[in-house]
């Protein structure tokens, strides 16, 4: 039941992912932060196997890191978009990752940004977007209540109204932990308690 989703906001994109880490129908542990920090404007949110997840996104954080430290300024949110597509596009010809991600993040002159990727190496920029069962449920509801231009309050209600709704259609609950990206960085969005 592994849900992943951002969405972008005025300034910036506020991310939500379930803290499930498990096989089949065995919970392993139920802490699993599945959003990893590339830098500081920039989180991927993953989904899938967790070893081809762990693999491919340390792979990923680390030449991004590389990158940065052999040029001296972070990739654009476009190149680092590219560069993660490339590498799952070419990794499906040899040994596919069973990895899907969201990149969030934010640039200079772009401002806030996402983009949705699937395992296949496909690639979309979007405005909000999820992965997993999730998608069958939150898609419509995101559908019906984003605009343009919202604010990080009315993002963090959207995303309480996606959590609802998750908790209504799963026959199992489990825990969310949320960040946000935007130009002051990566903070962590607290969220209310479950009832």
């Amino acid at each position: 039941m592994e849900t992943i989703l951002a969405i972008k906001l005025k300034d910036v994109v506020i991310t939500l992912s379930d803290t499930n880490a498990g096989r089949s129908i065995v919970k392993m542990k139920d802490d699993e932060d599945k959003i990893l920090v590339l830098d500081q404007h920039k989180l991927l949110l993953t989904s899938g196997e967790a070893g081809d997840r762990i693999q491919f996104c340390e792979y990923i954080s680390k030449n991004v890191s590389l990158y940065e430290l052999r040029n001296g300024y972070e990739l654009t949110m476009n190149a680092a978009a590219n560069y993660i597509r490339n590498e799952l596009a070419t990794a499906v010809r040899q040994s596919p990752y069973q990895v899907n991600l969201i990149l969030a993040g934010h640039d200079s002159h772009d401002g806030p940004s996402l983009y949705f990727m699937d395992y296949l190496g496909s690639m979309q920029k979007m405005s909000f977007t999820c992965h997993g069962y999730a998608g069958y449920f939150l898609l419509s509801l995101l559908d019906k209540h984003w605009r343009e231009g919202m604010s990080i309050d009315e993002g963090v209600q959207l995303l309480h109204m996606c959590i609802q709704e998750l908790k209504t259609r799963f026959i199992v609950n489990t825990n969310y932990i949320a960040k946000a990206v935007g130009v002051d960085g990566v903070r962590v969005v607290p969220l209310l308690p479950a009832a």
